[in-house]
């Protein structure tokens, strides 16, 4: 059957239950693709026309559809190398959060969480920014965006490597019209990167930003920025609602691990008892992990505002060792 060429999709639908998207074209692409990989065809193309509907730039939406029709019609068809970067892009949609898990990567969310500062955590490997607030000092999830990331993926090295940094930065200011030409959007957000770690590691290279795409397109695929984090028009502008500047903090992780809410709890409880004479609990500015080989980053705060970031690591016997302190500008 025609549809045999779409089992190239090799795509696990993660758990029931999802989080509404934060954008209706970003839901209906999600469930045309699941229709398509599950063999129902007029569901697809439902799906997709809505898409369409929603966002007429979308070369997913059109994609699908075509490939829809193309099936119901008999005719044969194959995913090609100029697919690739729409087959990326329909995975990484799939590629969902189970309902009712905390990120372990946000191990004690800051105080300022609690009065709606928000924390966004981008999972690399998803292309996804989650917005959080906090309650009761609980992790919740408010909104999610698709995003693009570095043409060459994650963990920026050097200048112009086409990588997107990983790490936990604040969000600084805005640059109205950041490119001449539009390709950029009309608005970017800046990441204060390198950060201390960042420069005791090495790691050089600057302007990372989150920022738009050219009005001519709805999303660039997965992996297609030089290194910042590239969303849709719309969907910047929403995001853009819920950064506060100089108090937002973004933390870019590999993948994000994902824990039941107990084991969320007792982890945030035990960390936060290590680290207590570190950050006095009313100036608790968040502890985050990014992975295994990674440290821990606590930050410090004056009123919302981070005023420094701690990076410590751990010995053989699983006691923290302070590496860095840094103060933030």
């Amino acid at each position: 059957m025609a549809l045999r060429s779409i089992a190239k999709i090799s795509v696990v639908v993660a758990a029931l239950g999802f989080w509404p998207a934060s954008y209706a074209a970003d839901s209906e692409l999600r469930k045309a693709t699941e229709a398509l990989l599950s063999g129902d065809l007029d569901r697809s193309s439902a799906f997709a026309s809505m898409a369409i509907k929603s966002e007429p730039k979308s070369r997913l939406a059109h994609w699908i559809k075509a490939h829809s029709l193309a099936a119901l019609s008999g005719r044969p068809f194959e995913i090609n190398g100029q697919d690739n970067e729409l087959v990326e892009e329909a995975q990484v949609r799939l590629d969902v959060v189970p309902a009712g898990l905390f990120p372990r990567n946000l191990v004690v969310m800051p105080k300022s969480a609690d009065k709606k500062v928000p924390v966004l955590l981008a999972d690399v490997s998803r292309s996804r920014i989650y917005v959080f607030t906090s309650r009761d000092g609980q992790p919740v999830l408010v909104d999610d965006f698709y995003t693009t990331i570095g043409l060459l993926g994650a963990d920026k090295s050097r200048e112009g490597d086409q990588k997107t940094p990983l790490g936990v930065y604040r969000i600084q200011f805005e640059i109205q019209n950041p490119r001449k030409d539009g390709f950029l959007g009309k608005l970017a957000m800046t990441l204060d990167y390198p950060n201390a770690y960042d420069n005791h590691t090495g790691r050089t290279g600057s302007g990372i930003w989150i920022h738009g795409v050219s009005s001519t397109t709805y999303v660039r695929p997965p992996r297609a920025s030089d290194g910042c984090l590239a969303v849709s028009n719309k969907d910047l502008q929403k995001l853009r609602r819920y950064i506060r500047y100089n108090e937002t903090q973004i933390v870019v992780v590999p993948r994000v691990d994902w824990l039941s809410p107990d084991d969320w709890r007792e982890n945030a409880a035990k960390t936060s008892r290590e680290f207590s004479r570190v950050v006095p609990t009313a100036r608790n500015g968040g502890v985050f992990f990014v992975e295994e080989n990674w440290p821990l980053v606590v930050t410090v705060l004056d009123g919302h505002q981070v005023e420094r970031r701690h990076y410590f690591t751990r010995d053989v016997k699983g006691n923290l060792r302070r590496l860095l302190e840094e103060k933030v500008s």
